[in-house]
């Protein structure tokens, strides 16, 4: 049974999760293999992401988790109990281990000056199967009901919960223990020059909705229904709407950002790339190394100009149910059936 999720309001100061578009400049870098004579007197700026992150005590987990969400007035949806969601007992098969798979995953927290680690409200899982010549973009949707892996036993709770507990290694641990899902590396962002970084570009072509191009003009953006060339505080505003649609079109129009500037740079000049390669690498923090990102880079040219870019969401709106658990407002998955679906369309 699957009950849709009720939309949600614009929210202001809207979360800085969505500034994980950004690191996709990144990732069109390791694609396009520039200026590599550059690449490594650049790569001093970029801050390094802990392998191994401290993880938060219980104490501080138990007040995280003592937050719920307001009820709907008249809510008949689902309510659980935690004892009543069954989970796998099968360990999850390895997805994207094959030497012809890379698996880099994007992460934005909403992270404010002198705050710590925060929840990764946006993770976008690219994948590039070398054989298949595809970048298959995955969203997880942040509510998803999981077991976190901890050192005194699983923990279950909302997916975007599993960054802040323990940095992106949990993170990874979590995708692997639910998913099976592989991660290679991990790019992590939290403030916002995503503005700028479009700017630089020149601009996203992205095609708006009537509804859409509505809200925009709402907030004082000069769009048309159809295809806009959005500069950066219209691309943003564009990531940040959600008032149309579920979480699953909100994280769709992140994939839809994120494939308009991988086109953008994968047909920019070198100058403009050169560019956007300086101002990324100043608020990216990623725990791969150069080395490894070069390596990555001379797999990957040779199949640049003919990848085939795929987005989807996991769950998909057959894999779950949407439930409150604790008083939190879930997405609890068909762990087989999400599984099969990363098999089929990340592997094959």
């Amino acid at each position: 049974m699957r009950n849709g999720k009720k939309n949600k309001k614009w929210v202001k100061p809207v979360m800085i999760a969505l500034i994980v578009l950004l690191s996709l400049v990144l990732l069109v870098l390791i694609l396009g293999g520039i200026m590599l004579h550059k690449f490594h007197s650049m790569w001093g700026s970029v801050e390094t992401l802990p392998t191994n992150q401290s993880i938060l005590s219980s104490k501080e987990i138990a007040t995280i988790e003592q937050e719920t969400d307001p009820v709907e007035s008249g809510y008949t949806g689902v309510i659980l109990a935690p004892e009543e969601v069954t989970w796998a007992t099968e360990p999850a098969p390895t997805i994207g281990h094959e030497p012809e798979i890379i698996n880099i995953l994007l992460i934005g927290q909403d992270r404010r000056p002198g705050q710590g680690r925060q929840r990764s409200d946006a993770m976008i899982l690219c994948t590039i199967n070398l054989d298949a010549k595809t970048l298959t973009m995955t969203s997880f949707l942040r509510d998803l009901y999981v077991q976190i892996p901890m050192p005194d036993g699983n923990y279950d709770t909302r997916l975007n919960h599993a960054y802040q507990y323990g940095g992106a290694q949990l993170l990874n641990d979590t995708l692997a223990l639910n998913f099976g899902v592989h991660v290679d590396g991990n790019v992590a962002v939290d403030f916002d020059s995503f503005i700028e970084l479009v700017d630089i570009m020149g601009g996203v072509s992205i095609n708006l909705t009537q509804a859409e191009a509505n809200l925009l003009i709402k907030y004082g953006h000069s769009v048309r229904a159809g295809v806009n060339n959005l500069n950066g505080k219209e691309a943003l505003a564009y990531s940040r709407i959600r008032i149309i649609g579920t979480d699953f079109a909100r994280t769709n129009r992140q994939r839809t950002v994120l494939n308009s500037m991988l086109q953008s740079c994968k047909n920019a000049d070198i100058t403009t790339l050169t560019n956007l390669m300086n101002e990324v690498l100043k608020i990216v923090a990623t725990d791969m190394t150069s080395d490894e990102i070069l390596d990555y880079m001379m797999k990957i040219l040779p199949i640049l100009r003919d990848l085939e870019v795929k987005t989807q969401t996991i769950p998909t709106r057959e894999t779950y149910t949407s439930a409150r658990i604790r008083g939190m407002s879930v997405l609890v998955p068909d762990l087989e059936a999400v599984r099969q679906i990363l098999q089929e369309s990340l592997v094959g």
